[in-house]
């Protein structure tokens, strides 16, 4: 008997990298016109010696070879905690962090906790394309909030309040937004915010909401 593949995964459209790779293969850039890779939101040259020694210092004590705390190292987390409060001017707890394994994994967790197959979440254009995979694997529906060009990239509350229905279970803000770049001001970000005159109130008005 075949393996059966989820057809929500067999769906879901392959990334876009390989074949913006596919475009250069086999072609040669000459020294004074060098190519920039800007495909990945990774550096092009390697990672500092420091860095690369302290990693291998590291690796041979016994504790890099355990598990860790689920939720990460409570250190880690006081610290990054403490970054955020800093930064953002938040009252920000540990026990209101946790370590993931990259943004991606954070991304998924947290969807994956909000949100179920048949439901809806409303992701700008342009997306990232792993966030419009995960949805399509799930089973979510991605509600997509239109590119506003006159707001420098910057998505219109307005436009989000239009597309809530009964079954939104979240809306995506990425700052700065990748693939664009642009970056959300503080005001525009509050104004996705509810309660006050954000999306989710106003469409409260227009129907009953969870």
């Amino acid at each position: 008997m075949p393996l059966r593949i989820n057809p929500a995964l067999a769906a879901v459209a392959e990334p876009p990298i390989a074949e913006a790779y596919g475009w250069i293969k086999g072609r040669a850039f000459p020294a004074d016109k060098p190519l920039i890779d800007v495909s990945q939101a990774v550096p092009g040259y390697p990672p500092a010696k420091e860095l690369t020694d302290h990693l291998a210092a590291r690796i041979g004590e016994p504790t890099m070879a355990r598990y860790t705390d689920i939720e990460g190292l409570p250190e880690l987390r006081e610290a990054l905690a403490a970054d955020i409060a800093a930064r953002y001017g938040g009252a920000i707890a540990a026990e209101q962090i946790v370590i993931t394994a990259g943004c991606n994994q954070g991304f998924c967790l947290a969807t994956l906790a909000l949100a179920k197959g048949g439901d809806e979440i409303i992701l700008p254009l342009p997306y990232y394309f792993n966030h419009q995979m995960w949805f399509d694997m799930q089973g979510i529906r991605a509600v997509h909030l239109p590119f506003r060009p006159e707001r420098g990239g910057v998505p219109d509350p307005a436009d989000a309040a239009r597309l809530i229905t009964e079954r939104t279970r979240a809306i995506v803000l990425v700052t700065p937004n990748n693939p664009t770049g642009a970056v959300y001001p503080p005001d525009a970000i509050a104004a996705f915010y509810a309660p006050g005159p954000g999306p989710w109130s106003r469409a409260r008005h227009r129907r009953d909401l969870p």
